[in-house]
């Protein structure tokens, strides 16, 4: 009883006529109606399963009403199609290397009367593409004027394009967004601090994500900067001039000594040293100072934009020893240096380590302002990048020194210090 019960039920479930006396169960799918989404270049599976297919036919169709399969053969002549019978009640149509022209409505068929269909709605997403001859490439322009950058893009879903700058700092290349979504970038006013490498990535959602990369140039006259505007120094030594030199481009550069410009000799050699972010330092070494040596230096630079120059004295320092000479103290033969270190965790006064006598000797050939290493330039001029304005479809950078440069003191040396004490009480 329970087993015939159970065969009822079943029978109540499925739709059925009569035909000549007999029950037959009319084909029917699994569902309606689905929706297959996927990416452009893969391949699309529509599915159609049929239950009690029974001497019927399937055939697919596209929206078109253009004839595609006819059960299990390919109609259209179109190779990338086909039906696929995983299971006996499965007539999947694949569609391989799918295109956006792809999407649409197929229509997998039974030829019963009326005709059942099941409608599969085919959607196709298109990953983001830049289309790069309608995109910008690499610029240079001059402070003041204004820098368009343009990322043009395609995609379905369009893709939304984000701005990154790729900034230059002592860990390298930092990588920070900036302004808002756009497939265009807009720099007013730009000052040598918008100089930079700039990305757009555009995304869709659909992998991958693509980047293109600008360079953007700036392009200003250049700034002269002296670390020393007086030098002083001793007849027979060697000393070394610098300036420091920013510009974009580089032109050229010298050294001018009274109006006479030098060029590297037996005397004279010029020295250029990259310290990158447009700026040089450009040192004159001089060999066995003469008296007829000391007097006005000039750095001068130039480039198309303009020129600048800067002036220093090199003096006698000899003369300056004589003239500020004016009592003579008790013959001092050794100078003893204390070095105090307080600890951070002392509760009786600081630590005193032994006296350390103080070797002049050592120090009696060494130009101590012109010593190397590097000096760090100054900061350049204030540049002002100018002001903002809101554009549709746009991200816009007013102002691009964000990080303006520190400011160095150059300190006269604890051993330059004791070397002038000694020369006035000898």
């Amino acid at each position: 009883m329970e087993t015939l019960a159970l065969f009822l039920d079943f029978l109540l479930s499925m739709s059925f006529v009569k035909i000549v006396g007999a029950i037959t169960l009319e084909p029917s799918f699994d569902v309606p109606m689905v929706n297959v989404t996927v990416k452009e270049g893969t391949t699309a599976i529509l599915p159609c399963s049929v239950k009690f297919l029974g001497q019927h036919q399937v055939i697919w169709t596209d929206q078109w009403s253009t004839l595609l399969t006819f059960e299990d053969r390919r109609i259209i002549d179109d190779e990338r199609i086909s039906v696929e019978r995983p299971f006996t009640k499965d007539w999947n149509l694949h569609i391989r290397h799918v295109k956006y022209s792809d999407q649409g409505i197929y229509n997998c068929q039974i030829n019963t009367s009326p005709v059942k269909i099941k409608t599969v709605n085919l959607k196709v997403q298109v990953p983001a593409v830049i289309i790069h001859h309608l995109s910008s490439e690499d610029q240079t322009a001059k402070e003041g004027e204004t820098v368009t950058l343009v990322c043009n893009v395609t995609g379905i879903p369009m893709p939304t394009v984000t701005w990154y700058r790729h900034r230059s700092s002592e860990k390298g290349f930092e990588k920070e967004r900036i302004g808002v979504s756009g497939e265009v970038l807009i720099i007013h006013n730009v000052s040598r601090y918008c100089g930079d490498t700039y990305e757009c990535v555009a995304f869709n959602g659909v992998p991958p994500a693509v980047n293109k990369q600008i360079k953007v140039g700036v392009e200003f006259q250049p700034e002269v900067r002296l670390p020393n505007r007086r030098i002083g120094q001793i007849v027979g030594k060697e000393t070394i001039l610098e300036c420091i030199i920013t510009a974009f481009p580089q032109a050229v550069s010298v050294w001018l000594w009274e109006g006479t410009e030098l060029s590297n000799s037996r005397k004279y050699r010029i020295e250029i040293y990259d310290e990158g972010e447009h700026t040089i330092t450009l040192s004159l070494r001089i060999r066995a100072l003469e008296y007829s040596d000391f007097g006005r230096y000039s750095c001068m630079a130039s480039n198309p934009l303009g020129t600048d120059k800067e002036e220093m004295v090199l003096y006698d320092y000899t003369a300056h020893r004589s003239t500020t000479t004016t009592t003579t103290p008790a013959p001092v033969t050794t100078v003893n240096t204390r070095i105090v270190t307080l600890h951070p965790h002392a509760t009786q006064g600081p630590l005193n380590p032994p006296i350390i006598p103080y070797n002049y000797d050592k120090y009696e050939n060494t130009d101590f302002v012109t010593q190397r290493p590097r000096i760090t330039p100054f900061p350049s001029r204030p540049v002002h990048a100018g002001s903002a304005a809101k554009t549709l479809e746009s991200s816009m950078i007013d102002n691009c020194s964000l990080t303006a440069p520190s400011t160095y003191v150059i300190a006269i040396t604890f051993i330059f210090f004791h070397k002038v004490l000694r020369d006035m009480f000898q």
